[in-house]
């Protein structure tokens, strides 16, 4: 009786990519295979892979499948899936971060711009009482009151600014644009003061806007 046993030996060259398409459906295969080294050293496959990995230049329609691999290496491993995870979450987190702090300052900034439009408008206010102070009509000249020096003083206490006579000035509580804004206003000789201060969610306190404003000269210039 007769045995016949074929052994087909093939050299392949790694950086031909007809032969690394060669050596890739044999390892997809189911048949036994062998590799070895230009040495005549075993090549494991887990090796063979790394290099055939290493080529950033192939073609990547012939880069080995999921069904490959998972025939190879026993598919993705947990620690793989696991940094793949951490990554993606992080990713995540970080777009979200980002869209919050561009709404917040989104927010921040309508509630600036709503804060100074009604902010210049009261001013605009408090300016024209002031203009009317003293204002007589019917001679159409200013008489005042007060001594030199004490006009803004004498305007707060005639206008309601400051209708307990406190030398020291009024605060008054205003809403302007859905917000609480602290008007003061103090009396400076012949003029007053006005600021405007905001108080945050975070309880942070800021001057919005300050102005100082001068009573009619021909009130008070001889």
């Amino acid at each position: 009786m007769t045995s016949t046993l074929t052994i087909k030996y093939q050299i392949l060259d790694l950086r031909d990519p007809a032969d690394r398409s060669t050596i890739q459906d044999v390892m997809s295969g189911t048949a036994e295979r062998s590799f070895y080294k230009a040495n005549g050293s075993a090549l494991p496959s887990n090796e063979l892979l790394e290099a055939l990995n290493a080529f950033t230049s192939e073609d990547e329609r012939a880069d080995l499948n999921l069904d490959q691999l998972e025939s190879l290496s026993g598919g993705v491993g947990l620690p793989e899936a696991m940094v793949s995870s951490t990554i993606l979450m992080a990713m995540v987190g970080g777009a979200c971060g980002c869209f919050a702090n561009s709404m917040g300052a989104v927010s921040n900034s309508q509630i600036q711009d709503a804060l100074n439009a009604g902010i210049h408008a009261n001013i605009e206010e408090v300016r024209n009482d002031l203009a009317q102070h003293d204002f007589n009509a019917a001679i159409g000249t200013y008489t005042p009151t007060a001594d030199s020096g004490a006009i803004g003083q004498a305007f707060m206490d005639s206008s309601g600014y400051a209708d307990d006579n406190d030398v020291e000035g009024i605060q008054t509580t205003l809403t302007i644009g859905g917000e609480t804004v602290i008007r003061d206003i103090q009396a400076n000789g012949n003029s007053i003061e006005v600021t405007y201060t905001y108080t945050d969610d975070g309880g942070s306190t800021s001057t919005v806007q300050s102005t100082s404003m001068v009573a009619p000269a021909t009130g008070w210039l001889s």
